[in-house]
């Protein structure tokens, strides 16, 4: 074989998995939350360990998860809901609803509530802190955005 056609042979394959094996996921959206706000805690507290704790691993933005998923309308969310990230498959099959009470379990020993949790964070025995968080997240709501503002 010519090197002009191992080298034409070369950029066909190329092109061929840059169009295919590369693309990329498009973000997924949760619906928006529909659950009060969750009062009991201090939001902005919660903002602040959020960010100690939390934001390592959690984005707030759709389609930019980390080690684990976006958390932009989380409250009141279906568990393992976002097809742009893998869940373990305990969360997966949990029928858990991300409100106040699943949240907390969860946060307070990820591994303890679901044993084949991918979430390895240190657990988080202040229940103060715990309500904080909470409250935070239920503050996360944005709206789907509509098909032309995705492009």
């Amino acid at each position: 074989m010519s090197i002009v056609k191992k080298y034409q042979l070369g950029a066909v394959l190329a092109t061929v998995l840059s169009l295919t094996a590369c693309e990329k996921t498009p973000p997924d959206y949760r619906d928006p939350v529909t659950l009060p706000l969750y009062t009991e805690g201090d939001a902005d507290n919660g903002a602040l360990i959020y960010q100690d704790a939390c934001a390592q691993c959690h984005q707030l933005n759709p389609g930019l998860n980390k080690k684990g998923p976006q958390l932009m309308n989380v409250y009141g969310a279906n568990a393992a809901e976002l097809e742009d990230y893998t869940y373990s498959e305990g969360l997966t099959t949990s029928g858990w609803v991300w409100d106040a009470k699943t949240l907390d379990t969860y946060i307070a020993d990820a591994e303890k509530a679901m044993p084949d949790s991918k979430m390895l964070s240190d657990p988080m025995p202040d229940s103060k802190e715990r309500t904080d968080v909470i409250a935070y997240l239920s503050t996360l709501r944005a709206p789907v955005p509509t098909v032309d503002e995705t492009k």
